[in-house]
């Protein structure tokens, strides 16, 4: 796993998570995101080289896109039918 924080001229702040996500990476993640969220600038999630997600990691995810993040981009259609599928089961 692999978390990238980017700055853009805009000021947007991208933490791009990238490879396999378990529960060992929230940690890194939690670091990133209060890291990005310092800046004070909007942070945007980037999901498009997230290949696999565990469910505990899944549900800490949705909380931080719920919770923490302005938008999510590149999110690849597996991912996101993972989230689909995993708020339908909270909602169900």
């Amino acid at each position: 796993m692999a978390v990238l924080i980017r700055s853009g001229i805009d000021g947007i702040v991208t933490l791009q998570l990238a490879g396999t996500l378990d529960m060992a990476c929230v940690a890194d993640i939690d670091r990133a995101l209060q890291c990005a969220r310092s800046t004070r600038n909007p942070v945007v999630l980037d999901l498009g080289r997230v290949r696999l997600i565990d469910r505990p990691t899944l549900q800490y995810v949705m909380d931080v896109i719920r919770d923490n993040v302005q938008a999510v981009v590149n999110c690849p259609d597996h991912v996101r039918g993972w989230i689909g599928r995993a708020r339908t089961m909270a909602d169900g």
